[in-house]
């Protein structure tokens, strides 16, 4: 019969007749033809639409065409496949058969995902098989599946692996599950974004996607980020998690003393990226001072006046001197002062005049070296004190008190060694020098040449 479409002009003139008049045509002019424009099947004979070849050809063009091919061909998984991934509308001309072999289904799958929307997948053993490999090549297979599929936890968990979209399609009464929830965040941070009402209260459930990216607070409602305990676990493991408190959190200074106890860096996060009013907070300062003295430097000129607190970090550090905003008690210096005599210097700068010192022997025992200051190394009560306590400090002393008499007496009943420190003139003088004698002979070594010449200078040092 002549066809009911219009016959193409690329076609030869005889091959164009034929058709259209119906006239009798060899099997090689339709195949011609079949080959030019598919739609030719139409009008073709019978036992040319049973030609493998040629149906394999024509399905290339368009897969709908399927449905000019033979009973055995429509059978034939090539022929399918082929017709399948040219036009899914070749669904319909698909033989049953094949709709039963598993791995054609899948196949299909492979060029038209929606193929498993069309196909009927019984029994459900049968259903979830087919399920578990086509998710296996693409997640969103799960769309397809019966809703008692998508009610199985483990199933809806193999496409999560591949995607966390995957939860848009599984049934929502999972989204309620603790346990098939945590392990799809374990599997997916973006799943928590999927957290059924009564989940998103759960903390840890949030702090397992945050474990794995920050951007997981972004799901969490306002009564999460609002949460002090929530927040702090958050910090613990992300420190950028500080961008997403709340408003009121962020200024409450409860929460931030909990930072600065409870992170090893803590007291940075407080002072860096929190509210100005830490600054002028006593109680969170005091704590902040226990990790780090530094931190002093953020206080107002109240908080580094505060006595506890600056006790405190003197403990820590005799550098919290220098954030000292007021003068220190004498307790705090004296902690200072035992760390490093340079503390001293610090304090002496508080001062108007050395006559406000308190409590000088307490300061000297705390530390002789304190006469390396320049306004000490010249004072003679001062020095007298160190030099009884260390006679080695003599060397840091004034050319003037090294030369002084009671104060290098002093100096070596406290060491032999301190004769090496005491003026040229004290070296030459006899009595000093059996001083040294009596704990070391080998204070001759200091003695002046003019002793050392002496045989009985010597004599007495060998003793």
């Amino acid at each position: 019969n002549p066809p009911t479409f219009g016959v193409p002009c690329c076609l030869p003139n005889h091959l164009c007749h034929g058709i259209e008049t119906g006239t009798p045509m060899s099997l090689s002019s339709w195949r011609i033809a079949v080959e030019s424009d598919w739609r030719v099947l139409e009008a073709a004979p019978k036992e040319l639409r049973s030609e493998r070849e040629v149906i394999l050809k024509a399905v290339g063009q368009a897969g709908s065409c399927l449905s000019y091919a033979s009973e055995e061909l429509r059978l034939d998984p090539e022929i399918a496949l082929a017709a399948l991934s040219s036009d899914l509308q070749a669904f319909d001309f698909v033989g049953d058969e094949l709709w039963e072999d598993d791995t054609f289904v899948l196949k299909a799958c492979a060029s038209h995902l929606s193929v498993l929307e069309r196909v009927k997948l019984s029994p459900l053993s049968r259903e979830r098989r087919i399920m578990q490999q086509a998710l296996r090549m693409n997640w969103n297979a799960l769309q397809y599946a019966s809703l008692e599929l998508r009610q199985e936890p483990d199933l809806c968990l193999e496409a999560v692996q591949q995607h966390w979209r995957a939860l848009i399609h599984v049934d929502e009464s999972l989204w309620s599950d603790r346990a098939f929830m945590l392990k799809a965040i374990r599997c997916r941070w973006q799943c928590a974004q999927f957290l059924a009402s009564e989940l998103r209260r759960d903390g840890a459930l949030y702090l397992e996607a945050l474990r794995r990216d920050v951007a997981a607070l972004d799901f969490a409602d306002t009564a999460q980020r609002g949460n002090a305990a929530f927040m702090l676990e958050a910090l613990k493991l992300q420190d950028v998690a500080l961008k997403r408190l709340t408003p009121a959190l962020y200024e409450d200074p409860g929460f931030w003393l909990s930072v600065v106890k409870e992170l090893p860096h803590g007291w940075r996060l407080a002072y860096e990226q929190g509210p100005v009013s830490l600054r002028d907070n006593v109680e969170v300062m005091l704590e902040a001072v226990k990790r780090n003295v530094d931190v002093l430097e953020y206080g107002t000129a109240r908080v580094r006046a505060d006595a506890s607190i600056m006790q405190e970090a003197v403990k820590q550090s005799w550098r919290a001197v220098t954030h000292a905003s007021a003068k220190l008690d004498v307790s705090s210096i004296l902690k200072a002062v035992e760390q490093d005599w340079r503390a001293i210097s610090i304090y002496l700068d508080q001062l108007n005049g050395l006559e406000e010192i308190e409590d000088v022997q307490k300061l000297v025992k705390a530390n002789p070296e304190i006469v390396r200051d320049d306004r000490l190394k010249g004072e003679k009560m001062v020095v007298l004190l160190a030099v009884k306590q260390d006679g080695n400090v003599l060397r840091f002393c004034t050319d003037q008190l090294r030369d002084d008499e009671v104060v290098a007496y002093a100096a070596v009943t406290q060491t032999w060694r301190a004769l090496e420190f005491v003026s040229q003139r004290l070296k030459g003088e006899e009595d000093l020098v059996d001083l040294a004698f009596k704990q070391e002979g080998l204070a001759l070594q200091h003695a002046a040449p003019a002793l050392r010449a002496q045989p009985l200078v010597v004599m007495r040092a060998m003793k």
